[in-house]
């Protein structure tokens, strides 16, 4: 995953480049609708809208043949931007598909582009968390007490895909560091580890710690 894009533009907060070629830069976009909503009884299925999209390299090639077999432009990744163009994180999507273009109200000659599009680790629920990150809004303990069981499981995988952005500046706790769990919220596996990265705030942010956490479970 790369810490930094670039080329995100202003306005801009998704990015999209081809898994194939680092160099084939598909472009950005100011909205994405539909890429944390899994399509009815198809889990890793969307259909996404890219509003205020500027498409380059093979997404706009594919741009021109919709309706025909060449829209497809094949696998990407899906960058989310901060406010200054770094990439905070990424998914891996398979099979982008171009399906409808229009003029987008964003101007500027950007156009609105539907594509669809196949995603599993991008879970409902955790368009929020990436928001919060992107506007600095993630600066006080206790933001996930009050999040259901799913979305605090999205919350946790937000923090899998941030590791290398949050780490940015920061050192691991020193040897003998001692931490205090605060355990009044934990009622499930997911605010447990929210709870332990809550208690080492101190020396690393509280959902990059988590992260670590929560990619040890994912892969045993």
């Amino acid at each position: 995953m790369r810490t930094s894009s670039g080329r995100g533009g202003e306005g801009q907060r998704y990015a999209l480049t081809s898994d194939e070629d680092d160099a084939d830069f598909w472009g950005s976009a100011r909205e994405a609708e539909g890429f944390f909503t899994p399509l009815p009884g198809e889990e890793g299925a969307r259909r996404v809208r890219l509003k205020g999209c500027l498409p380059l390299g093979g997404l706009l090639r594919s741009v021109g043949r919709v309706g025909s077999r060449r829209a497809l432009a094949g696998n990407a990744r899906f960058e989310l931007l901060d406010g200054a163009g770094a990439t905070m994180g990424s998914y891996f999507v398979d099979d982008v598909t171009v399906i409808d273009v229009e003029p987008s109200a964003c101007g500027g000659g950007l156009v609105d582009l539907t594509v669809t599009l196949w995603c599993e680790n991008a879970l409902a629920g955790a368009e929020h968390a990436w928001d919060l990150i992107r506007a600095g809004r993630l600066n006080r303990t206790g933001m996930w007490h009050e999040l259901t069981p799913e979305d605090r499981h999205a919350w946790l995988s937000v923090a899998l895909w941030t590791r290398e952005y949050g780490h940015r500046g920061k050192t691991d706790a020193p040897a003998g560091q001692v931490f205090t769990l605060d355990g009044r919220h934990i009622v499930d596996r997911d605010s447990f580890y929210c709870a332990i990265g809550e208690a080492a705030q101190e020396v690393i942010s509280q959902l990059c710690f988590c992260s670590l956490i929560f990619d040890f479970c994912a892969d045993s």
